[in-house]
Parts: C-alpha cells; structure tokens; sequence
C-alpha cells in the first residue's frame, strides 16, 4: 500500500480514538475514510478495506499497527 495513503488514513483513524473531538473534526475523519473506499476496488488490503467499508474503525486501527484484530459479528474470518 501507498505508504502516503496509509499515513492518511492512520492519522484519520488516531483522530477518531481522541477525546474531545469536535463534531465537525469527527465528521471529517469519517469522510475521509469514506473516501478511501469509495470506489469498488479500493486497491486497500482486504482486511483493511472490509473494516473501513464497516466503519469498524477499532479493528482498522490494530490492522495498521500490525496487530490482529478481534473476530467480529460479520462471520468473516470465523
């Protein structure tokens, strides 16, 4: 992955987790997520790609920190 995008969507993602975000700040992040999956081939990791698409931001947070996010509701990875 683009190492400029992954910056991008890391420092949106460690905004989202910050306490006293402003609505507006909070609204920007979530459409810079969106954003980067807009289209149908993102051209993100699948994993990646599935959490910002769900907007499970947590899980996209440990999964840019190299760490191995828990299972969830979906049924995918199970």
């Amino acid at each position: 992955m683009d190492p400029v995008r992954e910056q991008r969507i890391l420092e949106a993602l460690q905004s989202l987790a910050q306490p006293g975000l402003s609505q507006q700040g909070l609204l920007d992040c979530i459409r810079s997520l969106d954003a980067e999956v807009a289209t149908a081939d993102s051209g993100l990791p699948g994993d990646l790609d599935h959490y910002l698409r769900r907007r499970s931001y947590e899980k996209a947070l440990v999964f840019l920190q190299g760490g191995k996010p828990g299972a969830g509701t979906c049924g995918r990875g199970a």
